[in-house]
């Protein structure tokens, strides 16, 4: 019950953020609405540090709000949580402010899909790093459609090439804490692969476990502008349309 609590005030903030957004609009001004909505809604304060990031700083993972004014068409990522009586909630939205692009479109629509195949993948006895690993798959499958991956998704996952535009984990326990638990399985050690190292559990889902889902893709000019990385993975990306869009950002939904 105050998980569902939990729930309802960031609700409420999303949704007037998705009334107002609109260019020159600033990060921290978006952040001032969004957690005053919290407030109204009964939140006793932001369950963790609330991260807007605009435009290119949608891909920087955990972006602290500047007086960065958001752009015509850009990508503004949100990812905030209210608490309420110690429980909170974990949520990520991703709007265009303005109208998107074919390109923007698509890679928002891979992402919800495979966040809502994720969800249906979370059963008592899954494990959570196979639910992280199938929807690396999905998400490399929606890259190849766009054209911006090359090959078969599970070849391109196994490769680890997905780390490119999916770099951390799929999700983590939430409740007591914006990571309440998660950790490892009794005896297991951590996967040192890089598709898995990001994971922050490893285990199999239990019934009254809650969880959040939430894949992402971005564009963060460090990874795809490493040489090593460049050389590794050649043929398996169409590099210059990925440098049409290294300042595109990201998105993410949780």
């Amino acid at each position: 019950a105050l998980l569902r609590r939990a729930v309802s005030a960031p609700a409420r903030g999303y949704a007037k953020i998705a009334a107002t957004l609109r260019p020159g609009a600033t990060e921290r001004a978006l952040q001032i609405e969004l957690e005053a909505e919290f407030f109204r809604g009964g939140g006793t304060r932001p369950g963790y540090g609330t991260i807007v990031g605009s435009g290119p700083n949608a891909a920087v993972l955990h972006f602290e709000p500047s007086h960065r004014e958001v752009r015509p068409n850009e990508f503004v990522l949100i990812d905030a949580g209210a608490e309420i009586d110690r429980y909170m909630a974990d949520v990520t939205r991703t709007f265009v402010a303005g109208t998107p692009t074919p390109f923007q479109r698509d890679l928002y629509q891979t992402v919800l899909a495979a966040e809502e195949r994720a969800i249906a993948r979370c059963r008592p006895g899954a494990e959570w790093r196979d639910i992280h690993l199938a929807t690396a798959v999905d998400l490399v499958a929606g890259l190849v459609s766009m054209g911006v991956m090359r090959g078969t998704p599970e070849s391109l996952v196994e490769q680890e090439a997905h780390t490119l535009f999916f770099p951390h984990g799929l999700g983590h326990m939430v409740g007591l804490g914006v990571r309440d638990g998660s950790g490892l399985a009794p005896g297991r050690m951590k996967d040192p692969r890089a598709s898995l190292r990001t994971l922050r559990m490893d285990l199999p889902l239990a019934p009254g476990y809650v969880v959040t889902v939430e894949p992402g893709l971005y564009f963060i000019p460090p990874l795809l502008n490493d040489p090593a990385r460049r050389e590794r993975y050649h043929d398996c990306v169409n590099w210059p349309l990925v440098d049409q869009h290294l300042a595109l950002g990201g998105v993410r939904i949780e």
